[in-house]
């Protein structure tokens, strides 16, 4: 674990931190030759990359929390549409050459989960899709009940895919799965944290075959976890 996380970090955040000081360094000794629009280019570049490393970073914390086990979701009222627009509207950047297609319910209840860790357990799905799933594809969020009393979330893409040999290793720490040359290798993080969340907060999560190809990701949510609105007379 300890060589794991070395060359996670030596790698993520010396990679951002590369482009970032850089990008700096020629704005200040060469500013004067960029025009406006290659000002923009070039500090569009630097908020990409520091955007990256907070993710990183934010990885991080929340995995030593996960492995201390300090973590103590709370149970809250929370509206599903609600937390896939929040995690929509923070992953804007990573989805911008892709599409994205929504189907919830509008009758689907609200749930009992913690809003900070479901969010961001969305947000590192949503960022996992945009690594691997190529440029123009579709993106797919949908929900919907299940016949025992449960809901169940996938997000789903229309990437490569993931072999049935490394459906449970995908969710180890530090794990990536290098597809090919071209896809952006992850920190082996991400979808860790999200099993770690996921099952603190009585869920499970696990992959399969996105229809037409690709990779599916399930959040089930037991029964125990739906709010149910009292009868009222």
């Amino acid at each position: 674990m300890r060589g794991a996380l070395l060359t996670s970090i030596s790698h993520d955040l010396r990679t951002p931190l590369a482009t970032i000081l850089g990008s700096v360094t020629a704005l200040r000794s060469f500013g004067e030759r960029y025009d406006a629009a290659a000002r923009d280019e070039v500090l569009g570049s630097v908020q990409t990359e520091a955007e990256r490393l907070n993710r990183f970073v934010g990885n991080l914390l929340d995995m030593m929390r996960l492995e201390a086990g300090s973590l103590a979701p709370k149970r809250e009222l929370l509206d599903l549409a609600e937390a896939v627009g929040t995690a929509l509207r923070r992953t804007a950047a990573l989805l911008v050459h892709h599409s994205v297609e929504t189907r919830l319910p509008d009758d689907l209840p609200m749930v009992q989960l913690d809003h900070v860790l479901f969010e961001q357990v969305l947000v590192n799905l949503l960022d996992n899709a945009a690594k691997y799933a190529p440029q123009g594809s579709l993106i797919r969020i949908e929900a919907a009940e299940t016949p025992e009393g449960g809901i169940v979330l996938t997000v789903a893409d229309h990437g490569p895919g993931i072999p049935p040999d490394r459906r449970q290793s995908v969710f180890d720490r530090f794990y990536r799965l290098d597809v090919n040359d071209s896809s952006p290798a992850g920190t082996g993080l991400g979808l860790a944290i999200c099993r770690g969340f996921v099952d603190a907060m009585g869920g499970r999560i696990h992959v399969e075959d996105a229809p037409g190809g690709g990779a599916a990701f399930v959040i089930s949510l037991p029964e125990t976890l739906i709010h149910v609105e009292p009868l009222r007379d």
